[in-house]
């Protein structure tokens, strides 16, 4: 005969054990635990005891959402996130062949130009008027990366 635990008010990690439920997984107790954050949970009493189970999630949610956040931020120079700006191709939908160039109608006489932009630390930037994709980007789009994106290290792996 097995020897079962009463672990009604037991702490394990941030859960509290309730109540022993009447549901059975794979022939294993299955507990009613409270989360310090509030939520409730139904675990097995073999991840309480084993330490697999510490939280309802929320732990690794917040820790998962720290370093995503860091990481992210460690890419950046000057607060303009580099990784966004890192490669040349356009993308596949680009109608024009070239990154950051679109292309539009003037108002008055409906004739075909090309505008380039770039967008940093949420402000977007346009130079416009250009007669052909390959002006917008080359006299456009470059000069308009010269002016707003930080230099040190943007196109390197310097830290």
């Amino acid at each position: 005969m097995v020897n079962k635990k009463d672990l009604t008010g037991k702490k394990f990690g941030r859960l509290t054990v309730l109540e022993e439920l009447s549901e059975r997984s794979n022939k294993r107790i299955v507990w009613k635990c409270k989360c310090a954050c509030g939520n409730t949970v139904n675990v097995k009493g073999i991840y309480l005891t084993t330490g697999q189970t510490t939280s309802c999630g929320c732990a690794k949610r917040k820790l998962e959402q720290k370093h995503l956040r860091e990481a992210y931020n460690k890419k950046r120079i000057d607060g303009v996130a580099k990784q966004l700006f890192k490669g040349q191709e356009p993308r596949k939908d680009s109608s024009t062949g070239y990154r950051g160039v679109s292309k539009y109608y003037t108002r008055k006489s409906k004739e075909l130009r090309y505008r380039a932009w770039i967008t940093v630390k949420g402000k977007r930037y346009y130079k416009s008027g250009f007669l052909t994709p390959e002006d917008a980007y080359y006299n456009g789009r470059l000069v308009l990366e010269k002016e707003h994106l930080p230099e040190r290290g943007f196109y390197k792996n310097e830290k």
